[in-house]
């Protein structure tokens, strides 16, 4: 079961859908204990979160970061996220490709990782709740009607659908 759980961990680290799936494939095809997979990818998805931010508040030490932190448009945004932070980290964590640059955002805006924390955790323990109940769900009735290669249905639409973000971002 270690392989399994190095595979959620890392895959959490790098995607939190992925995780997903692969957090579902381990408790319906190997019998995973569903609480661990969600440890296991919660735990992954909260070392993303964590490091985006981390890189956000590195960036403050370039000096283009630094020259447009200085007007007052950033002051506006600040404020304005800071008002909203709860709903802004809520409504990214479901967007595709929203979630990184909110995060980079709050650190490189320097709100307080104390306010930013609980909320990214939070909304994670949702999201990861809601959506692993329905890949377990999802998954077991799958191969209950068809068959256990129906599995990479799923995973092939989310790959899909990631490399279609990454190559709209990069062609922008």
């Amino acid at each position: 079961m270690l392989p399994g759980a190095l595979i959620i961990l890392l895959s959490a680290c790098l995607h939190e859908d992925m995780a997903i799936l692969a957090a579902g494939y381990f408790v319906v095809e190997h019998g995973m204990s569903p609480i661990a997979a969600a440890a296991l990818t919660l735990s992954g998805m909260i070392t993303n979160n964590l490091t985006l931010y981390w890189l956000g508040a590195r960036s403050r030490g370039h000096p283009w970061v630094q020259r447009w932190l200085a007007g007052d448009r950033a002051l506006r945004i600040r404020q304005r996220l800071e008002r909203h932070l709860i709903m802004t980290l809520a409504l990214s964590r479901l967007g595709q490709s929203m979630l990184t640059p909110a995060l980079l955002g709050c650190g490189a805006l320097h709100l307080p990782i104390q306010r930013v924390f609980p909320v990214v955790a939070t909304t994670g323990a949702i999201y990861l709740g809601v959506m692993l109940t329905l890949v377990i769900t999802l998954g077991q009735a799958v191969i209950r009607e068809f068959n256990h290669w129906l599995w990479v249905l799923p995973a092939a639409i989310v790959l899909a659908l990631s490399f279609t973000a990454i190559r709209r971002q990069i062609s922008r």
